[in-house]
């Protein structure tokens, strides 16, 4: 599809949440220079810019967005063998989350079994270093692809680089608003067994050691008993994910609390 400028065009199609008006302007990047092309425009026109991916974790208002909406759909997924037998897998931005741990769990590659039906892109997974039932990607994320806004050049970030901490990394913290990441790479652990430190997995599965497909359906099933897969059939699946972290508790705090 040759990379083009529409004008309002409606967004709530585009979220988990259906609801929300339209984009003045929209752009949908399949190529890497779509994303460059797209941000000469913005800056030409003085737009305010608005980065989309799977369309979650996010909420558009009825007036919508008086600016230019990119949606990330860059597409592909390649992996190599490392010397240690390990796979590096690369994926690109706006490929599925979701089908992207079917498609490691498939291959039998470990790392990601336990993040099973998150909503979403692969773009969108280092920004807030997405984790669920005892896993984070910074646990695997090896390098991130990413068009730098300031420099407006494509640069190549260490997971070091990222600065991933609980549910945060440059990307939404200190460099805020200047990546657009374009593809992400994970080490993945060939043959490797599935990570059971989440309650609810240890006691799905008691004294026994599944494998990363069990690992992943028993995710599905217990996030899906929550609502927590988004599902035509289930309305209460309409959401935009989680709204909290979990509070961190200082070591004199607990102290203090068992006296």
């Amino acid at each position: 599809m040759k990379f083009s400028i529409r004008e309002n065009v409606a967004l709530a199609p585009l979220t988990t949440l259906k609801v929300g008006g339209a984009a003045r302007f929209f752009a949908e990047s399949e190529t890497e220079d779509d994303v460059s092309e797209a941000l000469k425009f913005a800056v030409q026109n003085n737009l305010p810019l608005f980065v989309l991916g799977g369309g979650s974790n996010v909420l558009i208002s009825d007036e919508g967005f008086n600016g230019l909406v990119l949606k990330i759909s860059l597409k592909g997924v390649s992996a190599e063998t490392e010397d240690d037998g390990n796979a590096l897998v690369t994926a690109r931005a706006g490929e599925d989350w979701d089908e992207f741990v079917r498609f490691s769990v498939e291959k039998n590659l470990q790392g990601v079994e336990c993040l099973s039906g998150i909503p979403g892109t692969i773009g969108g997974t280092p920004v807030q270093n997405v984790g669920a039932y005892g896993q984070e990607v910074s646990e695997t994320i090896t390098r991130v692809r990413v068009f730098d806004r300031k420099s407006k050049e494509i640069l190549r970030l260490s997971n070091a680089e990222c600065r991933f901490a609980y549910r945060t990394s440059i990307f939404n913290t200190t460099d805020k608003n200047r990546f657009i990441v374009l593809a992400v790479t994970f080490a993945l652990q060939e043959n490797g067994a599935p990570k059971l430190v989440y309650k609810d997995l240890r006691e799905f599965f008691g004294a026994r050691v599944p494998t990363l497909a069990e690992t992943r359906a028993a995710v599905l099933q217990i996030r899906r008993a929550k609502s927590m897969v988004i599902d035509p059939d289930d309305i209460n699946s309409r959401s935009a994910g989680s709204f909290f972290k979990n509070p961190v508790v200082g070591a004199r705090f607990k102290t203090a609390a068992r006296h």
